[in-house]
């Protein structure tokens, strides 16, 4: 598996042995899930621990093309290794933009070391004339303003207006005299506004003052020709980083930003956010769940073993050592081992299945330079994260020590990633046939009017649910001391309103932008 294990100090719930036999049960539940998807996912699968968010809401939209708060929720959440090796695990509604404006905001373009020499030569020697356009601009249009810098920068980039005769040329005459800022269009660049015939021409909405700056400008690029291809470099790069930080952080009808609306009551949200997408109908998705021949399964057995402990086996694998391997759950006020319950035994065959399975691949709105719509780039990242440390012209960090994350894979303990893929499915469905038990106290003892939830070796949890997510039946055996308890999903789930109907989340596939297409 590698290196996936999340060093946690707060873990909690289970020893030395419960970890492992988590491990186990993970590992074998990815090696089964990898089998069921192969040719569809070509990405590597990692189990899913049961998220804050809760399943997965696949009724994903409504009649009005509105999409679901709830599904949001979790499509929007950050990536990272899970406290179990193995495991996948999934941070709050929105946490992946956060993290993705911090990265982001830590990225700048630049030059490698012999153009950036070059760049400041050539800039130095025109530092009158830099002089001359700031002091021509501000005679005529008053002093730039500290809020005015603020304002260029969410536009062309904190680094593409660090002086104000940046200001000047990339802000005003880039995007505002140019029309481009208007119609959404990158800005006009050195290059272009140096080659043309007339600069006048590139500018239609220029103010009738405008000419002295005009020329003054124009004898400026003239004296950077140059190099002002690599002012170009830095500026398109600016605007880049700049685009992908504004539609992320204030999405729009405009950029593409999205409504939702909520699950519960239906109200459609005030609020935009950035987009993501769901690329199955909810036709499909559900025609799966309702196909309970698509299952993903497989067997436990555990044995009586010294003390109070048991050993468990999952998928014939060797015996680990336990003190107990299923609870069901009740609310909060009573938790009951189904290996010491009333009747029960220690000894007993396992079954759990994952029913109806659907692959539901989903991604992130895309940034199209061309129209400037979409959020998303992370070519930028990758960028950044090859070019650390190198002498080359492109986007890099800014600072000589990077943001505080792995940009790594998953499997060697990236923890800044998104969800591409999730195999849901029915909540799991657990089958255990007892032998050496006493079914008539089981009996006598047991009520399946009970719906609660269920969790493994104390640390996996098999669904959250309020009314709880499973309920139960029996069935004697040939005998007395053999009986089969089935777990499957509770009429209390299956039965809420459409737009909070779950499916349960088996395991992930995830982008991690640092090494994305690698």
């Amino acid at each position: 598996m590698g290196n996936v294990l999340k060093q946690n100090e707060k873990l909690v719930g289970g020893d030395k042995d419960e970890l492992l036999a988590s491990t186990e049960y993970y590992q074998v539940l990815q090696q089964q899930t990898k089998s069921a998807v192969q040719g569809v996912v070509s990405d590597e699968v990692y189990p899913l621990q049961f998220p804050a968010q809760g399943g997965f809401l696949y009724n994903w939209q409504n009649l009005n093309n509105v999409f679901n708060q709830g599904t949001y929720d979790l499509m929007s959440g950050n990536v990272a290794p899970g406290n179990i090796e193995g495991a996948a695990e999934l941070g709050n509604a929105g946490s992946f933009a956060v993290n993705y404006v911090q990265v982001l905001s830590g990225i700048a373009y630049a030059l490698n070391d012999a153009d950036t020499v070059k760049l400041n030569k050539v800039q130095g020697d025109a530092q009158a004339q830099q002089a001359t356009i700031v002091q021509d601009f501000q005679t005529t249009y008053g002093n730039i303003t500290e809020e005015q810098m603020a304002e260029a920068k969410s536009v062309v980039g904190q680094w593409g207006v660090s002086t104000k005769y940046d200001f000047i040329i990339s802000y005003v005459l880039g995007t505002q005299w140019s029309g481009t800022a208007a119609a959404s269009k990158v800005p006009l660049t050195y290059e272009q506004m140096s080659t043309a015939r007339n600069l006048k021409d590139l500018l239609p909405q220029r103010p009738g003052s405008s000419d002295q700056v005009i020329n003054d400008v124009a004898i400026y690029l003239n004296m950077t020709q140059s190099v002002n291809a690599l002012q170009t470099q830095m500026q398109n790069g600016s605007w880049v980083v700049a685009q992908a930080l504004r539609n992320t952080e204030s999405p729009s009808e405009q950029n593409g930003g999205m409504q939702t609306f909520n699950p519960v009551d239906g109200s459609v949200e005030t609020k935009l956010r950035t987009k993501f997408q769901v690329n199955k109908s909810m036709a499909e998705i559900q025609n799966d769940l309702n196909n309970e021949q698509r299952v993903i399964e497989f067997k436990l057995t555990t044995a009586e073993a010294s003390g109070s402990s048991m050993n468990v086996s999952v998928n014939g694998s060797a015996g680990i050592s336990v003190g107990s391997w299923l609870k069901f759950s009740v609310g909060t006020s009573a938790s009951y081992d189904m290996s010491t319950f009333e009747g029960c035994s220690r000894d007993a065959e396992i079954t759990v299945q994952y029913k109806g399975y659907s692959i539901v691949p989903m991604s992130p709105l895309a940034w199209q330079q061309d129209i400037n719509t979409g959020w998303y780039n992370g070519d930028i990242i990758r960028q950044a994260v090859e070019n650390q440390g190198k002498d080359v012209s492109g986007f890099k960090f800014a600072s000589s020590t990077p943001p505080p994350f792995n940009f790594d894979s998953l499997k060697q303990g990236g923890n800044f990633g998104l969800i591409n893929n999730v195999i849901i499915s029915n909540y799991p469905t657990i089958t255990i046939k007892y032998k050496n038990a006493d079914f008539n106290s089981f009996k006598q003892a047991w009520s399946t009017k009970t719906s609660g939830n269920m969790s493994l070796f104390g640390l996996i949890s098999l669904g959250s649910f309020s009314a709880g997510a499973s309920s139960s039946s029996y069935e004697q055996g040939s005998s007395n001391s053999e009986f089969t308890l089935t777990f499957a999903p509770s009429e209390e789930l299956i039965s809420v309103p459409e737009f909070q109907k779950q499916g349960f989340i088996i395991a992930t596939s995830v982008t991690n932008p640092g090494v994305a297409g690698k």
